[in-house]
């Protein structure tokens, strides 16, 4: 009867422990699931080397970066033309962006994070970038001005339909370009470390120092489906985009721009 009785006292006790772990888990699971560059990386869609078209005098395709990654597949180090070379050191509250241009100038810069891990502002500016419920960048403001002081800042809108970004707007009156709009594929999106990116091309993110974060889902969620064409209606609209694969599905060139090498051949 005692081993019974004792059986009957332990019940509460291991269930109480068992919930608790189990609060645990479940914690640990959603805090898991709110990071949004807690993504599934596969080392041989890494893209270790960029070539650049030159279409003049020799047109030839010469190496303008070359990719190193950290332990999570976040782009460590780039080693780009003349001088120009950068490293990206993370923390949970910001990314530590240490760099040269061409010509040796220091471009450092420090990204701030809000607490689902995507960037808010910079060091130098408060681009107020927002995102909404699903993770989507839906807002952002950009500086204006000349001789090197800021006079203000332009406010941009993005829309979104089936998990693309298909407008980027703004109703500010000192801006000539209001709208861009933005055609996809039915082919799932290859991130290609920025340079096929929504964000950049619609000129969001034209820096390529800073588009190298988009991949890591520094500046919320990406494009659904592949980027095929954008118009910033001005009287010139941009052709399509055409990508050429290998025989492992993965983009190796965008005709007439750029040539991407992976980590695995």
């Amino acid at each position: 009867m005692k081993n019974i009785l004792d059986t009957i006292k332990l019940k509460p006790i291991l269930m109480n422990r068992f919930y608790f772990l189990s609060v645990i888990v479940f914690l640990v699971s959603c805090s898991k699931d709110t990071t949004v560059n807690q993504q599934q990386d596969d080392p041989c869609k890494r893209i270790i080397e960029v070539q650049d078209y030159h279409p003049y005098d020799n047109p030839t395709y010469q190496t303008t970066a070359l990719l190193t990654y950290d332990d999570q597949g976040r782009v460590k180090s780039v080693k780009g033309e003349l001088q120009n070379e950068s490293t990206y050191m993370y923390y949970s509250d910001r990314i530590e962006f240490n760099g040269k241009d061409i010509y040796g100038t220091d471009i450092r810069q420090v990204y701030y994070l809000d607490n689902m891990g995507r960037i808010t502002r910079t060091q130098a500016y408060d681009y107020d970038f927002t995102y909404d419920a699903n993770g989507y960048l839906i807002s952002y403001k950009q500086p204006y001005g000349y001789n090197d002081q800021i006079h203000g800042f332009n406010e941009y809108h993005l829309r979104y339909e089936n998990g693309n970004l298909i407008e980027v707007s703004t109703d500010d009156p000192n801006v000539s370009r209001k709208t861009v709009t933005l055609e996809y594929s039915v082919e799932e999106n290859q991130d290609l470390i920025g340079y096929n990116s929504p964000l950049y091309l619609s000129e969001i993110i034209p820096d390529r120092n800073t588009f190298f974060l988009i991949k890591g889902g520094f500046f919320g969620k990406t494009s659904k489906n592949l980027l095929k064409s954008l118009d910033f209606h001005d009287g010139f609209p941009a052709g399509e985009i055409r990508y050429i694969y290998d025989d492992k599905g993965r983009i190796t060139e965008m005709e007439n721009g750029y040539r991407f090498n992976y980590q695995c051949p």
